[in-house]
């Protein structure tokens, strides 16, 4: 199970996919994507990949995969 937040609206949704997969998903749905047999060749080169998450848009994922986001800091 992998935790994916919105990082502009602080909401959290829970995938039983990777980390990347599920920053993928949460993207494509966001934007009313539900064709999830084409996310990884509609999205997969706009995922961002940064020492700790996975990004695309205003989503993220810890690569790790905990499923808690403790330290939410606003902007």
């Amino acid at each position: 199970m992998t935790d994916v937040m919105n990082l502009n609206t602080e909401q959290v949704s829970t995938y039983s996919l990777s980390p990347r997969e599920a920053v993928i998903a949460a993207y494509a749905q966001a934007r009313g994507d539900w064709n999830t047999w084409d996310y990884a060749k509609h999205y997969s080169e706009l995922v961002y990949e940064t020492t700790l998450c996975f990004t695309i848009g205003d989503f993220s994922s810890f690569k790790d995969g905990r499923r808690q986001f403790n330290h939410v800091h606003p902007l």
